[in-house]
């Protein structure tokens, strides 16, 4: 069973060499690994060359971003099993064989996941996370799961290219919220999902990389949820009911609806009501009138 990897990168120079050395010291007998760099004047091509021969395939000409150069590298993959692995995050050792060994057991699974450990800039572990994510209404469920620290990290994940090939291409309409809206799809398409119960990646975490641009990528997911929820989502109709009040709450808070006064707000869209926040926001206003009417300081 063949493992096909891509790594995506531009002006990666800091970090590229320990993620190409940490994906080909994977001892798995068939491994197809791909470098797609957008085109870097910093060196960062100077040190895919020192591992050509040992990758299948790399590439350095000017791209439309990550998104681009990833499906660019996915269109080449051959292998059974496909994932990517960025320009500054690091396998661990053994993980591609655990991945391997999980699929040959269970081939009725499509995708598998794992857990990470969080590194800072210099690769000093800062912590650990493991996502729980098993059907497409938990997918969607970006309040009490994807922001709630049960969310998936995009290097830990690897699927069936049958898997690939049936969901089609990352969606570049997303610049930092593709790999959730690809993963939404995988549930859409009916995959059958597993978790790997140990660490298979390190994430760095740095003040240079995409997935810090938090206000983004929030903006993206609810866009993301939005647009399948549109599209007809077979979820519950009361957990549909529900994402669909957060979401519109997200607006109003956000300012997109004008920002009317909050109860004359709430009057017209009384669907808020299903929403924690709406909930505990009513509590506290009437626990401020309570005390305000007895003379007492809201504080106590």
């Amino acid at each position: 069973m063949k493992i096909s990897l891509v790594t995506p990168c531009f002006n990666s120079a800091a970090y590229l060499e320990d993620t190409i050395r940490s994906v080909l010291s994977q001892e798995i007998p068939d491994l197809e690994y791909m470098v797609v760099d957008g085109g870097s004047t910093d060196g960062t091509t100077d040190i895919i060359r020192k591992y050509a021969d040992r990758l299948a395939w790399w590439v350095s000409e000017k791209d439309r971003g990550q998104v681009d150069a990833l499906n660019k590298g996915f269109a080449r993959a051959t292998g059974d099993i496909v994932g990517f692995i960025n320009a500054d995050d690091v396998l661990l050792p053994g993980a591609l064989r655990a991945v391997h060994e999980a699929f040959t057991r269970q081939p009725e699974v499509d995708l598998l996941y794992g857990e990470v450990e969080w590194i800072d800039s210099e690769g000093r572990a800062t912590g650990s996370h493991a996502g729980k994510i098993s059907n497409l209404g938990e997918a969607l469920d970006i309040y009490s799961v994807w922001w709630s620290q049960r969310q998936w990290v995009q290097p830990e994940v690897f699927y069936r290219r049958e898997l690939k090939e049936r969901v089609g291409d990352f969606d570049q309409r997303y610049n930092l919220a593709f790999d959730f809206d690809f993963w939404v799809r995988c549930f859409r398409a009916g995959a059958r999902v597993s978790r790997i119960p140990e660490q298979l990646v390190q994430f760095r975490v740095h003040a240079n990389q995409k997935s810090s641009a938090a206000t983004q990528a929030a903006d993206e997911i609810r866009a993301v949820v939005r647009t399948h929820l549109d599209s007809g989502a077979a979820i519950s109709p009361a957990h549909r009911r529900r994402l669909e009040a957060r979401l519109s709450y997200d607006l109003y808070q956000l300012g997109n609806n004008g920002r009317p006064g909050f109860f004359r707000a709430l009057l017209g869209n009384p669907g808020w009501l299903r929403a924690p926040e709406v909930r505990d926001r009513i509590r506290a206003a009437c626990t401020r009138l309570l005390f305000h009417r007895k003379g007492l300081p809201s504080n106590r």
